[in-house]
Order: C-alpha cells, then structure tokens, then sequence
C-alpha cells in the first residue's frame, strides 16, 4: 500500500467529517508527507505525538483513524472512519491497485429486522445480499457513483466497495450558499434524475435519495450516490429487509415508504427528489418537527408553496416540487424521463442548457426576503417570452428588467426573428430586425463586461459556450431564448450598469493617511478599530515599521513575556491581486505560526479559507480570527459629486479587487480591539455587520471604505445613503458606541 493513499485518506476525512476545510485539509496531506508517514502505524504515531497539530485536531483524527485490530474488508483495507448509521458503517479504504475507494458494511442484524441470525439464515441472507449488489453494479451511469465490488469480511460481516467521489454533498453545498439559485438547483435534479433514469431501466428504486447522497463533483457534474439500500421492483426481486420495517431518511420520505409498503416503485424515489428541490431553494426540508410529527407531516400536509418563502421562484419551478410530492403516487411523474423533460423546460424558460454541467462555486443569494421580495439573486436576471399564442409561433420576444430606471416599471420587448412587430411593443421596431442589430438592441439593455465580478469569480447568469441553445434561427424554428439570439452574436450575460453611487461634502477634507483609527471619546473604553488600506500586513512584535500591525496580549503588564515570543516581523497577511486570494505568509519564525490547529511551515505561504473564520496562533501564545469578505458591490470609478477616480491608488471601491477587505479580530482577548485590511470597504457596527462592535447595543452600522485614495464612510441605511467625506475627528455611530476617526498611529496599539 502506497503511502500516498494513506495520505489522501487522512485528508479527506477531515474534510469530509468537517474538521478542517480544503486549503487546511491539503496543508494537513502536505505536513504530513514531510513528517514521513509510510504506513497506518506512522500515521497512528504522528497523530497521538501531536507534532505540529493542536491536541484538540490530533484527537479527532485519531479517533477516525483505524485501530491495529480492525479486520480487512476482502481485499480492502480499511484507512479512515467516514460514518456510522443504521444500515452499517462506512470506510476509505485503499484497493489492491492501490486507489481509494468507499467501502460501506451491512450490518446482518438491521438487514433482517434486528434479530442475530443463525447459520441457514445467514447462508440465505448472502445470496440475496449478492444478487443485489449484482443489480447494483449494472449501474455505470455518469450521473451515479459506481458500485465496484462486494464481499465479506472474515467475520462475515456484509460490504459494498462504492467508487470514491472527491467532492462535497449537496447538503453541504446547500448550507454553505444558504439555499441556492433556482437554475443551479433544477440542474442538479435535472441530472440526478438522469441518473435515476438508468436505474428505473433495470428495475431498481433508490429508498434513500437526500441531499447527503448527491455529489456535486469538481467537473460540475451531479452524481447519486448510496444505493446500498436499493431494492429490486421486479417479482423476482429479493427482500433485504424485513416487512413492516421501515428504511430511508424521514425528511425525505414518501407517505407510501412511512407505511412501508411492500410495493415501492419509482415514484417514491420521484417524491424524494421533489423534497430536495425544495430543499436546494429553501436551505430547509419541507417538513420540520420532531420524528412521528415529519412522518405524519409527509403523510397528511399539504405540499409547501417553495413561493411564499421566496415569491420569485417561477410557477414552473413550484409545479415540479408540487408535482413530486402528491400524496397519491398516480398524481406524480410516472418515471424519472418524465420528471427530467419538466424540469428541462424550466430550464430552457431560464436560458439554461439541460444536462450542462454544474459550476460548484455559485454566488449565494438572499434567503433574507427583504422588502417583501424574499429571495433575490445577485444580479437581475433576462426572461424571454415563450407563451406566444398560436398565431405568433414564429416569433421570439426579449424582455429586460429595466431596474436602473426606478421610474420605468414596464418591459421593453422586440422582435428578433425578422417578422412584423408584435402589438404593444415598441412601434418605432423596424419590422425584420437583423441578426447584427440583435448585438445592438441587447446592449442598450445590457453591459458587455461584468465589472461587479472579477473574472475568476463564477456568474451563474452568464451563458458558457456549453450552456448556449442550440436553436436554429429558421423562419420556421419555434420561439428562441433570448439566450440563443444573443449568444450567437457573441455577446455575454451580465448585469446592467449601476448608476453612480453620490457623494456629499468635499472629497479633499477626507483622510488621505493609508491607516485610520476608530476609537471612543470616553477614557477607559477599551474600544479600537484599526483599518489599514494596504494590500500587505506585516504582523510582528515592533510598535514601528516596516511593521504595521503590532501583535500583543492586553494588558501588557501581564503578558510581557508572552508577547516577546512574537518575532519582530512574524507574518504577512497578503492580497494576491493575480490569483484573486487572500495568503497567509509566516516570515521564518522560531516560535512558530499555526493556522486551523496546523503548524505553518518556516516561511510557508498558504491560502486562508473563505468558507469560515481562519483561527490563527502566533508563538502559541496570540490568537487571531481571520474573515475574508469578498466583493459584494460593483466597481465605483465616479461618485456623483466627487471628482473622477484615477483609481491608480492601492485601495478603494474604485479598484478592481476580488475582496472588500480581511477582517482580524480577537475574540480571546480585549475583543472591544480589531483590525481589517481594506481593500475595498466594509461595515462596522451592531448585528450583521462584517466586522461586528462587542458590546454593540443597537442593529446601527457604518459603512467605510476608500475613493481616489481617500476614506469615505456612509451610515448604512435603506434607501442607501450618499458617501461622505471621513474627516478627523468625525462621528460614527458603530452599534450604538460613538467611535471618532483619526489618522492611525503606533500609539493605537
């Protein structure tokens, strides 16, 4: 067994079991290979040494890590603990040729209702056991996870080997987004329904699709995972499970799999997939409560509208969850190809390519519905006109959202397919508009760079060149999209230009200084916010440059020592313009740094996660927690009222970075002080703000940021607010604390 494997198993355990994210995860592999590990005994030994883990990570990888007693799975060894459940217990275990594979057990007693089973029972408890898995292993589907192979172990003990998919579930996908957009989401199910078709082919129902058994994979492809509880509909099937007991995953459940009934079919895996639409837009299943209450719920509550809780969920998109999850079967899509046709018009209606691969990293929306308006992705969408009436078959309509104008709340809408204006559109259309003004009539509507997004940023209302329609532009074609009509012309999605956002007061006033302290105009409140506009934050011991941060422990007076462990020049914290990240670079300390409970090489530069707060340790004696905020507004190169922006400084809402800013706090020692590398801007205040006041009193919030190298600040308000000039000595009210603004010194720490 190559050492390699044992490595990989290591790190996606704690990925996987959530211990660590992936950069943390790799640095984990990484440290790994350099302490030598070469066998599950290296790895045993490094992990209860603790060397350059913190106890509390150690621990729990021991705890997933296998004991020398632990039997091989056939020809399998068992790496890494992944779960526990009432089936069995699932394993990273490496193959003969050396890969990693999943290998899950069955345990005997919960396959034939909780009873131990004799011999002869045992006997016939394999072979149905074995006739299953060769059901299971007919499916090589590319949107299922393959079953390899199955066995028993030497006591006996059931498995399945499944293939190994590196990537994260749809629940975990789901909860980092906070519910997703509604084409990412009729993606996924449009492609698990793929996959369900092939197993509809050969007889078999799933019993426990939810989202933790759907992988997004890295190449954007969905794939359903887990038929290890999958049975047979055909007359001759077998039967792994007692009758009367019941198997599958209660918030996903059908009515007829709560009562168990003996004759499942398809439709019951139809009515799981709908619960997981709703899940994917709703960040919640569609029943809640306690066990007996969610069954009973499945059983006798009525469908949940996906639309009252976000109302711009279209009709089509409600009408498949309704569809799903009927009560009675026969109401239902009769088959997974049924389902996967209606979610592919849906898609169409969006300007989405059915059965195109998935990006992973989508942009996350607002599940908060404010205004009333409940969810709203980020940027406006583009609808096209697909209900012409009979006697306007051949002719294709735009609409646009015209949101710049808040005076204009119609539609504009044209034809692109060369024949006569429809009525009550724009009479002034030339009838057959050609295809080269079909760029020009989109750009009045629509910009052709999106500056709201950096590029290595994915926009999910941008078309790719694999999600353009392929749809002819005949006379005779039926109605297009507008996707097709104008991504032929070559012209990309994107957001409309925002207005300049205003200015009042005069811009010159404003504090030019690259560093700006926040702190109250009351002795004795230990309140401070130190911003620095600078890409690069050297952390160190020195009150003086070229350190910018002083790193210590309050009060001084009693952590003297502890504050010397602190190199003169510890660490940088870096923004990567190139590659759009934010790093994290120890500068050679012999006291060390640790990040996520991970000893940092000497002079090792590692990317800081976006997923959560980044813990880091300082000579094991300072802690930090490191945010990176990414980019939420678009690029602000005028401000109505202030002169033009060279943007030639390093900073501002006029620069074109990836992130807003980095914020530092420490939350284990004088939390009243932060710090944030400003990059862009930020909010500082009360609740919801980015870099929260302690003590704060009130939801009260400023925002602050940076134009043509000076520093604007704004409070932040609904409707939004006009920029001001951030003086010495203004007033911010930051969660109910008044906080006063000055030029940044040495002094501050």
């Amino acid at each position: 067994m190559e050492s390699g494997v044992i490595i990989e198993a290591l790190v996606q355990v704690a990925r996987k079991r959530r211990l660590l994210g992936q950069g943390p995860s790799q640095r984990l592999g990484e440290y790994a290979k350099q302490r030598g590990i070469a066998n599950l005994d290296d790895l045993r030994r490094w992990l209860m040494s603790g060397d350059g883990l913190s106890a509390h990570l150690a621990n729990q990888l021991i705890a997933f890590i296998p004991k020398p007693e632990q039997p091989m799975l056939g020809a399998y060894v068992p790496l890494a603990h992944l779960a526990d459940g009432g089936m069995g217990t699932v394993w990273l275990a490496c193959s003969p040729d050396n890969k990693l594979v999943v290998v899950k057990t069955l345990k005997q007693q919960a396959a034939v209702g909780g009873d131990l089973v004799d011999n002869s029972n045992g006997t016939e408890f394999m072979r149905r056991f074995e006739r299953e898995a060769r059901i299971t292993q007919q499916l090589t589907h590319p949107n299922i996870v393959r079953c390899l192979d199955a066995g028993q172990s030497a006591d006996r003990t059931p498995f399945m080997v499944l293939e190994f998919v590196d990537s994260g579930d749809l629940k975990d996908l789901v909860e980092r987004r906070g519910g997703l957009n509604e084409g990412l989401a009729l993606a996924i199910i449009y492609q698990a329904a793929d996959g369900l078709a092939e197993a509809h082919r050969i007889h078999l129902i799933h019993r426990d699709i939810k989202p933790p058994n759907i992988f997004v994979s890295a190449d954007g492809r969905a794939r359903l995972a887990d038929f290890g509880i999958a049975r047979s509909t055909e007359s001759t099937r077998t039967m792994l499970t007692m009758e009367g007991a019941i198997v599958g995953s209660p918030l996903y459940m059908s009515p007829e799999q709560i009562v168990t009934d003996p004759n499942l079919d398809i439709r019951s895996d139809i009515y799981a997939l709908g619960t997981v639409l709703y899940f994917c837009l709703a960040a919640a299943a569609p029943f809640d409560g306690r066990l007996q209450e969610v069954l009973h719920k499945h059983c006798t509550a009525s469908v949940p509208d996906i639309r009252k809780l976000r109302p711009v969920i279209s009709e089509g998109t409600a009408q498949i969850i309704f569809t799903c999850m009927q009560k009675e079967r026969g109401k239902r899509y009769k088959d997974p190809t049924e389902l996967r046709s209606a979610v592919a018009n849906v898609l169409v209606k969006l300007g989405l390519t059915p059965g195109a691969l998935i990006e992973e990293d989508t942009r996350q929306g607002d599940l908060s519905g404010k205004g009333g308006q409940g969810f709203m992705p980020d940027s406006p969408t583009i609808a096209s006109d697909l209900n012409n009436a009979s006697e306007r078959s051949l002719q294709a309509t735009i609409a646009t959202d015209l949101r710049s104008d808040q005076s204009l709340h119609a539609t504009i809408a044209t034809n692109l397919l060369g024949s006569e204006p429809l009525e009550s559109e724009l009479k002034s259309t030339p009838p057959g508009i050609s295809a080269d003004l079909v760029h020009t009539i989109a750009a009045n509507f629509l910009a052709e760079e999106d500056d709201s997004v950096p590029s290595n940023m994915p926009v999910t209302t941008r078309m790719t060149n694999e999600e353009k329609l392929a749809v002819e532009a005949a006379p005779s074609s039926s109605a297009q999209t507008l996707a097709t009509a104008v991504t032929q012309n070559g012209l990309r999605f994107s957001a409309p230009k925002a207005p300049p956002e205003t200015f009042e007061g005069d811009l010159s006033t404003a504090i030019a200084d690259d560093w700006v302290t926040l702190l109250p105009n009351v002795a004795g409140d230990p309140a401070a916010i130190l911003l620095f506009a600078r890409p690069k934050l050297c952390l160190g011991r020195l009150r003086e440059p070229p350190t910018d941060l002083c790193l210590r422990n309050y009060p001084v007076s009693l952590h003297k020592e502890a504050c010397q462990r602190a190199s003169r020049q510890h660490l940088n914290l870096l923004y990567d313009h190139i590659e759009n990240r934010i790093l994290l670079e120890d500068l050679n300390s012999p006291n060390g740094t640790m990040l996520d409970g991970i000893t940092i090489k000497p002079g090792q530069t590692c990317k800081l996660e976006l997923e959560a707060d980044n813990i880091l340790v300082v000579a094991n004696v300072m802690s930090l927690w490191l945010r990176c905020i990414p980019r939420h507004q678009e690029r602000q190169l005028e401000l109505q009222g202030a002169p033009p922006s060279d943007a030639t400084s390093p900073c501002g809402i006029d620069i074109k970075h990836g992130f807003d800013s980095l914020i530092i706090t420490r939350p284990e020692n004088r939390s009243e002080m932060a710090y944030a590398m400003v990059l862009r801007q930020l909010t500082v205040g009360g609740p919801g703000s980015q870099l929260l006041i302690a003590g704060a009193r009130t939801r009260s919030a400023c925002q602050i940021g940076l134009y043509d190298g000076r520093w604007i600040w704004r409070p932040v308000a609904v409707p939004v607010a006009a920029w001001r000039p951030l003086t010495n000595g203004a007033e911010l009210d930051c969660g109910g604390k008044k906080l006063y603004a000055q030029p940044g010194v040495f002094q501050h720490f």
